[in-house]
Parts: structure tokens; sequence; C-alpha cells
């Protein structure tokens, strides 16, 4: 029984509103009496969509390859493509590229605004590149994304590159063609994955500038470690836990000297305890001459990113809620559904700034912090140098220096005392560059030189606010003006009229032409939906008692059946593999300090490594 074209036209409606298929579903059965309607189903309602072209992902041609090509034209004229290799052709400029590959790599307008703007009004530049799979059908196509960390310690994608492999040159190519539109990149710190295809690829493409500090994320490495240890270590689990606890101990030394000591100790103890596999892989992959300062916590100060989860964090957004946590089989649906992601990131990033957010997480552990500080006694040892006295231990002092009293980029400050990371450095454990901690030491600094210097604010949001306001709104008049309508629609006429209509008799592919007039009845759909919308709609009532409670409040949980068996309880403690506490962190680098022999960390040579990408 086919649905009649009224029944269509009246659904194609409501979806052109917005309208939840659910919702479709329960209106239309409301009011359909005994008609085709009254048996409407979910797949009625996706076929309507198709036949109107009212997918909320509008492909640009049935096939998927040409719908990319499309896509790659319309970036192509917008001024957003920054590099494209297609299948089946050389290029000219990157002849190294197989033929076989295909690379899209592209910088939406509101990525280039806002990353030029950061880029005048910053002085740290932290970039963080990684790769992610599982963007299309395509076996071994990967989605790369270059992202930065701003002033609120929140990431931000600038630029996008989706690939049907990783390599050097492909990467090389993109980090070109964004050096061409940016210009080149002084970053300060550059984190990616254990490959060196990234570092290797940016070392060439910007090396007009200073190398950054590179950096392997942490949780790649500490993963990398674990799995290792178990593979390459024949021993009762509890001993593979203690060689764990000594690796974490000499990657958590934040003094070069006395890690240089411990490797040594370590490797002594390796040897001598017959480990000789492990022994050769942690020498060969983490003291070679050029990434031995790759993961050590000593390599890392003035750093204020450990891990890339702000990359992490963005490609499980895109995986579990831009895409639903479904399997993609279109390449052009993921295109077009970063482009809506980058779009709400720049709506998220301009109320921010209106509201003055920064992050919160933090807020509690200032106000504890800055409470401490008041209690605690501070000694001017000479300019910019000052003595703080533990409040553990009666013999102790901490030394705190002034670093950049005037830092007008960090929005992540006390709220009290408007101290920002860059202020001050600390020689206490607490004073954690990677967890953007100010310890309470500093607070009793800024407490005790509060009457003869005051922090600095940050700068006006203003300029970025209206850059931003004018990328994703369009810089459209919110006065609704008669002139300002009637301008408009007089433009989109002749658009229509003469620039679209002359070319439809050049058009030779049938497919091409049902894609056109599937936008098109899209287009008509709106325009009718407008047309008949009434003026005089009301809201639903609202119960009372509901208009307090806030808006994400949950739900009362449903009694449920849940088990009576007891947990089993750890027998042996320290037979997981566990991170060491500070206090068995120092106690494990005297053990080792007092296994080593020379002082100097042993270097090997390049033609020895060997990577570790099990992971």
């Amino acid at each position: 029984m086919k649905l009649p074209k009224c029944e269509k036209d009246k659904v194609a409606g409501m979806i052109t509103q917005g309208i939840s298929y659910n919702k479709i579903l329960d209106r239309v059965r409301e009011t359909s009496g005994g008609s085709r309607a009254s048996i409407l189903e979910k797949q009625d309602i996706l076929n309507v969509a198709r036949d109107y072209g009212l997918h909320q992902i509008q492909s640009r041609h049935p096939e998927d390859s040409i719908s990319v090509r499309f896509i790659v034209q319309e970036l192509k004229e917008a001024n957003e493509l920054l590099f494209f290799k297609d299948q089946g052709v050389i290029d000219s400029e990157n002849p190294n590229i197989d033929k076989k590959e295909l690379a899209l790599g592209f910088m939406k307008q509101g990525q280039e605004c806002w990353f030029l703007n950061h880029l005048t009004n910053t002085e740290t530049l932290q970039v963080c590149m990684d790769s992610t799979h599982c963007i299309s059908q395509y076996a071994g196509y990967q989605l790369t994304t270059l992202m930065i960390v701003n002033d609120c310690n929140h990431g931000f994608p600038v630029a996008f590159l989706i690939s049907s492999t990783i390599n050097e040159e492909i990467v090389k190519a993109f980090l070109v063609k964004l050096k061409e539109r940016v210009g080149p990149l002084n970053a300060n710190t550059f984190m990616s994955d254990d490959d060196p295809i990234f570092r290797n690829a940016w070392k060439v493409a910007m090396s007009e500038v200073g190398a950054p500090v590179f950096l392997n994320c942490s949780w790649h490495t500490d993963r990398t470690f674990r799995k290792s240890i178990a593979s390459k270590i024949t021993a009762p689990t509890s001993e593979k836990a203690v060689i764990y606890q000594m690796v974490r101990a000499l990657m958590d030394e934040p003094d070069e000297q006395i890690f240089n000591q411990e490797c040594q100790g370590f490797l002594k103890y390796l040897e001598q305890a017959g480990f000789s596999a492990f022994y050769e892989y942690f020498r060969k992959c983490y003291l070679v001459e050029d990434r031995v300062k790759l993961c050590p916590k000593c390599y890392r100060s003035n750093v204020t990113i450990t891990t890339n989860n702000h990359l992490e964090s963005m490609h499980k957004l895109l995986k579990y809620i831009y895409l639903d946590g479904k399997k993609v089989k279109r390449l052009d649906h993921t295109i077009l559904v970063l482009e809506k992601m980058v779009n709400d990131k720049l709506y998220s990033r301009m109320i921010n700034l209106l509201k003055n957010r920064t992050v919160r997480r933090n807020k509690p552990h200032f106000t504890e912090r800055h409470r401490q500080g008041k209690d605690l006694e501070v000694i001017q040892k000479g300019q910019g140098v000052f003595l703080v006295h533990s409040a553990s231990y009666v013999n102790k002092q901490y030394e705190v220096k002034t670093c950049d009293l005037t830092c007008e980029t960090c929005r992540e400050r006390c709220p009290y005392c408007k101290v920002c990371k860059c202020m001050y450095s600390c020689s206490c454990e607490d004073n954690d560059d990677r967890r953007r901690n100010i310890c309470k030491h500093i607070h009793a600094v800024v407490d005790f030189r509060q009457n003869k210097y005051k922090p600095t604010k940050p700068k006006d949001a203003g300029k970025e606010i209206e850059i931003l306001h004018d990328v994703v709104c369009g810089a459209v008049s919110g006065t609704g003006s008669k002139s300002a309508l009637e301008e408009e629609v007089e433009k989109l006429t002749n658009k229509t009229v003469l620039t679209l209509v002359p070319k439809f008799k050049d058009i030779k592919d049938l497919q091409v032409v049902k894609s056109i007039d599937s936008l098109l009845t899209k287009a008509i759909a709106v325009m009718n939906a407008a047309t008949q919308l009434p003026g005089n709609i009301t809201s639903f009532p609202v119960d009372v008692n509901t208009i307090k409670e806030p808006s994400n409040t949950n739900c009362v949980k449903q009694d449920r059946i849940y088990s009576t068996k007891k947990k089993r309880k750890r027998t042996d403690e320290g037979a997981g593999f566990r991170k060491p506490s500070t206090k068995a962190r120092l106690e494990i680098g005297e053990s080792l300090t007092r296994h080593q022999g020379d002082i100097s960390v042993p270097v090997v040579s390049k033609g020895d490594i060997e990577y570790e990408h099990s992971y």
C-alpha cells in the first residue's frame, strides 16, 4: 500500500520543521483515522525523507566517490581546501605519494579565522596531532586532526586530513599547504603518538622556525609499558608489577641528573635479573638519542599538556555523538559531519567567552590552595625569588620564582587572587605543570605581595567574539528590516535564474540531475513550510512544580533487582600493575641510584631503534 501524495507532503513538512521521527509517528497516528497513514512506520518516514531530499546529511550524489569530489569542489570554491590528492592520479608537487592513495586536507573558514586570531594573541602555541579510524567503510582510511590548546585549556581543531593511509609524505604535504595558508607555526609543544611520522613531517614542513618540545602522549606510553612488561618478561605477576613501578618511577622523576643515575641503576638491575628481552627493548626504544626526551617528566618542564586527551575527547565526541555510535559507510557523510562539529565548536567558544567561562573543574583546587596559602610564612630571598615554609615539615622550604607577571593570555585563573600558571614556578611536587595546578606556596607569595603588585587581567575578548559572531552567524542583522529581506530575496533570485538555469543543459549525467532535483525539492519544501507556518503558535502548559527544577535533572531511578553475592577481596595488593605513590617513587629512586655506575645515560644510535606499535 503506497502512501498518498497528500500524506507524503504532510510528513515532509513536519520533517522540514525539525520534528523528530518518533513525534511524527505519534502525530500522524492520532489524526489519521482509518486511512493508510494509520499504519505509518518509521521506514515510511525515511522513504519520504529520501524522496524529498530531506535527510539531515545531504549527499551530493548517490555514488560516494562522486559525492566526495563534489564536496572537494565546494571546498575549493570557498577557499577552504588545503590539499587534495585523488586516487589514480600522480601529484606533481608530491610525486613520492603513491598513485593509488587518496588524501583530502581542509580547513573551514571559521577554523582559519579563529586560528589566525589565536596566533596574533598568544605567545604559547601547543599543538596536538593524532589519527583515528572507523570514519568510513573503506579499510585503512583514517582521520588526522591538528588541534590547538587554547587559553581556556580547551582543544580546538584547526584542520583535518582524511587519507587512505597515514605516511610521512602525505602528512608533510598537508602541513606544507597549511603553512602556505597561515604561515610557519612556531609551536612551543608538539604532542603526538609514539609513531615518529607526525614529528618527522612537522620538522620538515616547519623547518624555518625553531623545533618545538616533542612529546609522546603519556597514555600511549603507559599502555605500551604495560603490554611490553607482560610480554617480554617471564616472571611472576608480582615481579612484573615491581618492574612496572620502577619504570613509572623513572618516567615521573623531575630531576634530570637523578633520572640519568636511576636509568643506569635500572639497566643494571634488568641485566642482573636476566630480563634481557625487556632490557634491549627499553634501551633501544626509550634511551635512543632523539627519543630519550619524549617521555620522562624531567624533560617536560613548563609543559602543561601530558596526554592527547583533547584529541581523544574530540574523536569520541565525533564517533558517539555526531555519528550516533554507528559504523559509517559513506566518506562524504563523515566530511559533512565534521563541518557541523566545527560550527558547534565555534558557537561553544563564542558562548564561553560571552559568559566568561573557564575550566570549572579546577575551581575547588583553587579555593582550597588559596585558603591554605594564607597560613604559610614567606621570606623574600632576592629579586623575584621567595622561600615558603612547608606546612608539613618543620625544616623544609620551597622556592618560588616569578616568571611572566604580565601574562594576559591565560583565562584559567584563581577566581580570588587572579594568578595564572604562567606567573610563578615552585619547587614543590604539587606545582605540576601537567595538571595545571597552582600550589598553595604560590598563593602564599601572591598574598604576601598583594600590597606591592596586582596580577594583570586577561585581554579583552571582544574582538574574538566579534570574529566568531561574523563567522557562525554570518554577520546577519537581527533587525529584520524589509529592505534587507528584499535584498536577500533579489540576490537569491538572480543566483537561481541567471546562474543555475543556463547550466542545466550542460549536465550529461542522469544521477547528477537526480541529485540536483533532490536538493531543489528540499528547498521547495522549506519554502512551502515557511509560507504555511501559522503565526499564533502557543506553547504547551508546564507543571508548576517542575519549573524550579534544573533542566538536566535526572528522572527517578526505577527499583532494580541486584546481586547479593559478595565481591572477592584482593589478597595480594602488590599483584596489579599500579603506579607508585610519591613516597614509593622516592624509595625506588634511591634503590636504583645505589645500582648505578656511570652517571650519563647510555645513547643508542638511530640504526638500532625499534619502535613499538602494538597498541
